[in-house]
């Protein structure tokens, strides 16, 4: 017959104390489990609660830090020769440590659409790849004729008899 040893009756000793334990607390203190459930609730809503906090002005779209859009404003103005001006340059939060860049350029009105497409690609790339950056939208912002909404003041007003 093979004998037990120490630890093995040791970890017998101790389930049966588990199990005379977990009967008493049953009848004795029925009040143990639901306060545990309470604690870990409490727990899990305040853990939750700085979570929001912390994340709440990196999800709502706060605008960038002025370092932040200076270097972008100089990023685009020396990218290309040819880009005279910025019209429009917004930078927006994306989550805790990135930004969404909206860029509206203004080029010659005489250049040809291929080239134009050409620096407004290679400066999206080349905003798209800043670790601060999570998406770059860059936009020729012109004023040719194809390009605008022409509201006709005539066409507004027969509009509103009919």
């Amino acid at each position: 017959q093979a004998y037990k040893g120490s630890s093995e009756t040791e970890m017998d000793d101790w389930s049966n104390d588990l199990c005379n334990y977990a009967v008493l607390a049953i009848r004795y203190y029925w009040w143990i489990d639901p306060t545990g459930a309470i604690i870990i609730l409490l727990y899990t809503m305040h853990s939750w609660k700085k979570t929001f906090f912390e994340n709440l002005f990196a999800l709502i779209g706060r605008t960038a830090p002025p370092e932040i859009l200076d270097r972008l404003t100089s990023l685009v103005l020396e990218h290309h020769e040819d880009i005279k001006q910025i019209g429009r340059l917004t930078a927006y939060t994306s989550g805790p440590d990135q930004y969404f860049v909206e860029v509206d350029i203004v080029l010659p009105q005489d250049m040809v659409q291929s080239k134009t497409r050409d620096i407004v690609g290679t400066l999206q790339v080349k905003l798209s790849q800043l670790p601060e950056v999570a998406r770059a939208f860059v936009r020729e912002y012109d004023s040719r004729a194809e390009h605008r909404i022409m509201v006709d003041d005539k066409d507004d007003d027969e509009d509103c008899k009919n």
